[in-house]
Order: structure tokens, then sequence, then C-alpha cells
């Protein structure tokens, strides 16, 4: 009998071990060269994703950033808004608030959601670019996770040129190749996956989150914040990101 108690045992073990993962705040950062014709004010730019039922600590980042791209789930059914209140009263005391509409987020009340946003003056990008810092070739271009209207991709991009500097924010990853082939992005940012949220080894249910360049175009993939249903992780770190964007001077042809 006694490996069935140790089979226990260490069954709780690794339970308890993936509800203290799920349960982390890693900071991933990295510095980032984007191409740019007409050169830019360096700027640190924050991206959380998939907060669901998590509540955020007031120590996210020891410095402020300028800008802060929420990526969607940032709610879910049966949180709180009194929740979902704090949590962007954290992020707006970070910097400029950003937010793309992720699967889960309607589910809490958009309404509601929309009251909030509009307290903590948060830029809600429903298909469509907006200008970062006046500088009118320095865009953030947001993706609505439902893609009610026809051509909303393009219209998210109706703005944007050939030679601007871009920030392409999804809340899922999927629209990453067609954005890549189609339109002008040169840093994509996208959550939605969890990294698979529980993996052994190599192996889950989607791809593990990752920053990388691909095909000249900087792009993450992010591992999210939170979880939903079960709060568990294993293989695949909870964490949030901060960026020092800075341009690299470009010749336009």
């Amino acid at each position: 009998m006694k490996w069935i108690t140790k089979s226990i045992l260490a069954a709780l073990a690794l339970l308890l071990f993936m509800l203290r993962n799920a349960f982390q705040q890693n900071l991933k950062s990295h510095t980032v060269e984007l191409p740019a014709i007409r050169p830019f004010k360096p700027f640190r730019l924050m991206f959380i994703s998939d907060i669901h039922r998590r509540t955020l600590n007031g120590n996210l980042t020891a410095n402020p950033v300028d800008v802060v791209i929420i990526g969607g789930d940032l709610a879910e059914k049966g949180v709180p808004l009194s929740r979902v209140e704090h949590n962007l009263k954290v992020l707006s005391q970070l910097g400029e608030l950003y937010f793309i509409w992720g699967n889960h987020d309607r589910n809490v009340g958009e309404a509601e959601l929309r009251k909030l946003f509009e307290k903590y003056k948060v830029t809600v990008l429903e298909n469509e670019w907006v200008t970062l810092f006046g500088n009118p070739q320095l865009k953030l271009v947001g993706l609505d996770y439902f893609i009610y209207e026809k051509d909303a991709i393009s219209k998210a991009f109706s703005g944007v040129e050939p030679e601007d500097t871009v920030l392409f924010a999804s809340h899922t990853p999927s629209i990453f190749k067609y954005v890549r082939e189609n339109h002008p992005a040169d840093f994509l940012l996208a959550g939605h996956t969890h990294g698979g949220q529980i993996r052994l080894g190599r192996f889950g249910i989607t791809e593990k989150g990752h920053f990388r360049e691909t095909n000249g175009k900087t792009e993450l993939i992010s591992n999210g914040y939170g979880t939903t249903k079960l709060p568990l992780r294993l293989g695949a770190e909870a964490e949030y990101h901060v960026y020092t964007i800075q341009p690299k001077l470009t010749e336009h042809i």
C-alpha cells in the first residue's frame, strides 16, 4: 500500500505545483528595434493578456511604462465587476491604456465594461488604428476578436501606409500569417492560447508562447497572465511583458 500513498502524495504535490504556477507573476522584458522612416522617441510598452479571474498586484512593474495594451480576456463570466475595476485602476496608473476584445470579455457585460473603460480612459480598438505620441507614422492597430464587420482587417489598416511603423494587437494569433502577408505590421502581439496551459514537455494543446522574429517581423504570443476554469499551469508559465521600443532608421524606397 505504500506505493499508493506515495502516488497520492506525488499527485497532490504536482497539483500544488501547478496551482502555484498559475498564480506566479513572471515579467518578460526585451528591447525591440522597429524600422522607422521618421524617428520616434524610444518608449516602454506593457502587454498583458488573459487576466481572466486573477487580481492584479500593484507592483506589476517597478517603473511606469508609456503604453499598456490589454490583449483581451480582461474578464470572463462570473468575474465581479469590482475586480475588473481594480485591475483597470492598477493598469491605468502605469501608462496610457489600450484594449482589444477577447472571446470572454463580453460575457461579463459589454455595457458595464464600456462604462469602466470610459472611467479609466481606456481606448478600445475595434478594427481601427491610432497614432502614438502624435507621430503620424507610428501607429497601433487593434482587431476585435469577433470580426462582425465585413472587411474588418482591411478597415483596421485603412489609414496605415507602407512606410509607417506599425504595432498590431489581436487577441488571437491565428490571424498573424494573414496580416504579415497582406498588411504592413512590424510588431505583432497576441495571447489567447495560454501557451497550452498544461504541457507535458514539448507537447501541449497549443504552441507554447514565444517572442521571435518571423520573416523580418517581430511577434509575441503570450502565455497570458491568468487562466480560465481550472487555475493550473504546467510548462507554460503565467507572464506579462514589458518592451523597450526603439526606432531603427531606414530609408524609404
